[in-house]
């Protein structure tokens, strides 16, 4: 399940939206012993990845890369706009997983 704090975003590169990726089950609850899933990120439209982050104090893996591992059963992509109105599409993609995709429009 994806989750942004914000759906419509201003289009400049001063505004951003967090979303959370979060495992979920079957009923939709979160399935917080789902630690260390490697979860890959994909962005198209008027957006990009600026940062990803999980939250677990003993991850050192780099914040700067499409794909993170999950702790607790999330964890987060920073969506920056490039600075001109439009649509952004933001996919997360597990193993074993639905893919989650989430609309976020530069306004």
């Amino acid at each position: 399940r994806l989750v942004a704090d914000r759906s419509r975003i201003k289009a400049d590169r001063n505004d951003l939206s967090y979303v959370m990726v979060e495992i979920t089950d079957a009923e939709g609850n979160l399935v917080p012993s789902a630690d260390n899933v490697p979860v890959e990120f994909e962005i198209s439209g008027k957006g990009k990845i600026e940062a990803v982050g999980n939250g677990n104090p003993s991850d050192m893996s780099s914040f700067r890369q499409p794909r993170k591992r999950t702790w607790q059963g999330r964890c987060l992509a920073v969506i920056r706009p490039v600075g001109k109105a439009g649509r952004i599409v933001f996919k997360a993609r597990a193993d074993g997983l639905k893919e989650g995709v989430i609309e976020i429009m530069a306004e």
